[in-house]
């Protein structure tokens, strides 16, 4: 458009005496367009060469038939395009179906999650070979059938088209076979100084069966260190081996308590075995089935957690003081 210091004023007499004039509903998006000032008629030249004559046009029915120009040229642009791009697929049924498999009816499997080093029992919905949906397991103690929000977003990374498909090798494609190829004379090279220079990075680790993999590593580069790291790590780990010589988990029966005291911890959302304390929490709260008493919570804690939002009384503390 023109800038305010050459625009001209409008002829607000013109305006009403054309408004007046005019038979049956009429749009316009500003007092320029309305005016037909000279202004407008250059900016429309600018930005629609071609169109601005059709736009200007008194007659709806042109403007009309050029919105429908515009639109039918849009969507064969985008179906040619389609068609261009769409690769030729062809649905070919089983030469020899699994028995198992019946198209459109679900199967499931129990398996487990490991989050933090432990496991939490899930069911997994199938159709046809592709898990859709994820639920806890009611035969498993640690989900007793209820599922976290970890549980239910991991089946989101399946589909994820970023997920790492093979081994990677300074970006690029590799396998195990070149992993291998190239960690052995590494490790060869340590054994003569016991693996001083030998650190292992792992995640929390529970398994005994990986445990004692990395275990009889060790023993082969003695002067090797072993680190365990979470991004929200257990913080109780260390207290527990400090008090019982040995790193322990401690298991809470919430089912069976009347009164509990949380100090700083929040056992709701935080602890391994979580989906099964809330479970049990939840059903000391519940006066139903002759139950007349619900249990009471009482959380002191440094910051807002979910277990204190439905604590009965919550202390705001310090974690110094705490």
């Amino acid at each position: 458009m023109a800038s305010a210091t050459n625009k001209q004023p409008l002829d607000l007499t013109t305006i009403r005496a054309r408004l007046a004039g005019a038979r049956g509903k009429a749009y316009w998006r500003s007092l320029d367009e309305l005016a037909a000032t000279e202004e407008f008629q250059e900016f429309l030249h600018r930005e629609f060469p071609r169109q601005a004559s059709e736009w200007v046009d008194p007659d709806p029915l042109s403007r009309r038939t050029f919105l429908k120009l515009m639109g039918a040229s849009l969507a064969l642009a985008a179906l040619s395009g389609c068609a261009l791009a769409r690769p030729e697929n062809q649905a070919i049924p089983y030469v020899v179906k699994p028995d198992p498999v019946t198209p459109g009816l679900p199967l499931f499997y129990a398996t487990a999650m490991p989050l933090g080093g432990y496991a939490t029992g899930l069911l997994i919905t199938s159709h046809e070979g592709r898990p859709t949906k994820v639920e806890g397991n009611v035969d498993h103690p640690a989900s007793l059938g209820a599922a976290d929000v970890f549980a239910q977003a991991s089946i989101l990374t399946l589909y994820d088209p970023d997920r790492s498909q093979n081994v990677l090798s300074g970006g690029q494609p590799s396998n195990w076979d070149a992993f291998l190829a190239a960690l052995t004379p590494v490790m060869d090279q340590q054994r003569g100084s016991g693996g001083a220079a030998l650190r292992i990075l792992t995640e929390t680790v529970t398994s005994p069966t990986l445990t004692a993999q990395i275990q009889t590593l060790l023993q082969q580069y003695p002067q090797a260190k072993w680190y365990q790291y979470e991004p929200d790590g257990n913080g109780t780990m260390p207290g527990a081996q400090l008090t019982f010589g040995q790193p322990v988990q401690a298991i809470y029966h919430f089912d069976q308590a009347s009164v509990i005291l949380s100090l700083d911890s929040n056992f709701l959302l935080e602890p391994a075995g979580r989906l099964r304390y809330a479970r049990d929490f939840m059903a000391q709260r519940r006066v139903r089935d002759g139950q007349k008493q619900m249990s009471r919570l009482y959380v002191v804690e440094s910051t807002p957690t979910i277990t204190g939002a439905i604590a009965d009384n919550r202390l705001p503390l310090k974690a110094a003081r705490i």
